[in-house]
């Protein structure tokens, strides 16, 4: 019953942020059933049907090709959810180390780690981006594209589920997270350098706790509002990313279906005339980012203690 009334005065005081929170529970839910949601396969062509507008038989029309749009814009939100999850927890965890170790330790450990912190974000992002899935390529089979991995579970491209769909998004989710990574480490470290001066982390040294369960028993819980802060805040920025490089060609490849590679190929080729070629991806694109920015800042209000109270 906590939780409920703890749901119900979110709801209240935040509106805007439950809003983006039901946002990302209708992505996540339409992903994980999407190959039962889709109405004919996402690469079935059907050429005498190219380029027909929105009806009865086609919600959302159709392509170039024939494929029908409803269908493979609801197989796109796997990559939407996978590389936005992905992302952020990827980030989060690499974050926690880095900015965890360097804040927590301090003296040379810290100096040392911050430079390289610091050559880390002085590169260009997307200069970054492009250049991890450049080399490390968008078409390949198995985590990285180095293969199947562990010979165990489900054989990958394999199909529409979300798990195979997993293996396509491997490069993209390494990539940007260890760009959100650099970033968020500083926020880490300094929400690390202010807790670890606080009484009771003394008292625990002074009872003989190790530096590592002073760090899991201590720091960390402390650092949690700034670790789901920081996450909520990313998650909008790494789909708006995934977004930004399939446009450009460098995503997950074809014919699996991206946001950001359908307003490129068929929204910029065939949109004059046809424009819920652009407008659907597109708004699919902007509810998500806007929803999950807004369920970002809402836990941020919410979560920090400077901004308790705020609307």
């Amino acid at each position: 019953w906590q939780w409920l009334a703890a749901i119900g005065m979110f709801i209240r005081r935040k509106p805007m942020g439950a809003f983006g929170a039901l946002i990302l529970i209708l992505t996540v839910v339409v992903a994980v059933f999407s190959p039962w949601i889709v109405r004919f396969p996402y690469d079935e062509p059907h050429f005498a049907d190219a380029l027909t507008d929105p009806n009865s038989t086609y919600w959302f029309g159709t392509d170039h090709l024939g494929r029908d749009f409803f269908s493979r814009v609801v197989l796109g939100t796997q990559v939407t959810v996978l590389v936005g999850l992905g992302t952020v927890l990827l980030a989060a965890v690499i974050s926690v180390v880095v900015g965890g170790v360097s804040g927590y330790l301090g003296g040379w450990v810290d100096m040392v780690v911050q430079r390289f912190v610091d050559v880390w974000v002085a590169l260009p992002a997307i200069f970054l981006l492009l250049t991890f899935v450049a080399i490390l390529g968008t078409g390949g089979d198995g985590f990285l594209g180095i293969g199947r991995g562990p010979d165990v579970g489900l054989q990958p491209r394999d199909g529409d589920w979300i798990w195979y769909t997993f293996f396509r998004s491997t490069v993209v989710i390494f990539s940007l997270g260890i760009i959100f990574a650099g970033f968020g480490s500083r926020i880490i470290r300094g929400a690390v350098l202010a807790i670890r001066e606080n009484v009771y982390i003394e008292a625990a040294r002074a009872l003989g706790a190790t530096d590592t369960r002073i760090m899991l028993r201590y720091v960390l819980p402390n650092i949690m509002p700034v670790i789901i802060i920081l996450a909520t805040l990313n998650l909008g920025i790494a789909v708006l990313a995934e977004a930004t490089i399939s446009f450009l060609g460098f995503g997950i490849q074809a014919p699996f279906p991206t946001w950001g590679r359908m307003l490129a190929d068929e929204g910029r080729h065939y949109g004059v005339g046809h424009e819920y070629l652009m407008i659907i991806p597109g708004a699919a694109i902007f509810i998500a980012v806007y929803g999950f920015n807004m369920l970002g800042d809402a836990l941020r209000d919410v979560l920090d203690p400077r901004l308790r109270g705020s609307r």
